[in-house]
């Protein structure tokens, strides 16, 4: 018997600090576009169902064209978004999913608000040998 998967985990995002250096408020106008915040109605949520897990991220102000979804080492799908419009930003989040997510099927679909991420998850293969 397997254990059960490990439930999504949507990871920490560098701060700016991070992603811009320690002086990330007194940056030039022409540093890093990585640099600049999300707008601040930004956010991700996660639902699990026993088929699939369903990503529901709000991007107001982003494009479709702007939006990069991929995937890392089979148990991390990467969401980044920019937009260099003058309200704009850089969203990016990192999700980290066990065992039963199958990466390589995730659809998406965007609305001009709303993202929709789905990741099917795999049936784990019973075993009908009765161990005693």
């Amino acid at each position: 018997m397997y254990p059960a998967p490990e439930a999504p985990v949507i990871l920490t995002p560098p701060t700016q600090a991070e992603r811009c250096g320690e002086d990330a408020n007194r940056r030039a106008p022409y540093d890093s576009f990585l640099c600049h915040s999300p707008p601040p109605d930004t956010w991700i949520a996660v639902e699990t169902s026993p088929s699939e897990y369903r990503l529901v991220v709000r991007l107001p102000g982003f494009r479709r064209d702007g939006i990069t979804i991929a995937t890392r080492r089979r148990r991390i799908l990467h969401v980044v978004a920019d937009s260099w419009e003058p309200e704009g930003g850089h969203f990016e989040r990192r999700v980290l999913f066990g065992y039963d997510a199958d990466l390589a099927q995730v659809r998406a679909e965007f609305d001009g608000q709303l993202l929709r991420i789905i990741v099917p998850r795999r049936v784990p293969a019973v075993s009908w040998y009765n161990h005693q």
